[in-house]
């Protein structure tokens, strides 16, 4: 009986700071196992965190049994203009070559991250922490972006 594995469901909250606090449901209700700045590092957080609060090894909590919740956050909204303002520390130039560009973000809630379409370039996934939520576009940036957007939306002929 000591080798099934634990069902874990954790939950994020965005804090003001743009860190994420990962909270796991523990016998006593909701407990704050860890903070991150990364969203990559929320799944190891949480399970590193709930293998801390049942008192059992890490690998007790397999990836299958670990539910965390990413709720969107609360300063970016479906549809807004941001900025890519960073690639995560990647040298790649596929994850390089849209920082710094405008683009339109929607929230991808299963990823816990934000689809965000940058003209000319597609459709990408984006981490909150590497966008700017409020930034300055230029006339030209949203004319291309309007464009492309619209171009997009049309069936192919």
């Amino acid at each position: 009986m000591g080798d099934i594995p634990l069902q874990v469901r954790a939950r994020v909250r965005h804090e003001p700071d743009r860190s994420y606090v990962v909270l796991v449901e523990g016998p006593e209700g909701k407990v704050r196992v860890g903070v991150t700045r990364s969203t990559r590092e929320v799944r190891t957080v949480a399970r590193e965190g709930a293998a801390r609060l049942f008192g059992v090894p890490p690998d007790r909590i397999a990836e299958e049994h670990l539910d965390v919740v990413t709720p969107q956050p609360p300063y970016g909204r479906d549809g807004q203009w941001v900025r890519i303002v960073s690639a995560g520390g990647s040298a790649s130039a596929d994850d390089l070559v849209d920082v710094g560009r405008a683009g339109q973000a929607h929230w991808f809630g299963h990823e816990g991250a934000w689809f965000v379409t940058v003209a000319g370039s597609g459709t990408a996934i984006h981490p909150s922490e590497h966008l700017d939520f409020t930034p300055v576009l230029t006339a030209e940036e949203v004319a291309e972006l309007r464009s492309y957007l619209a171009r997009s939306a049309q069936p192919p002929s």
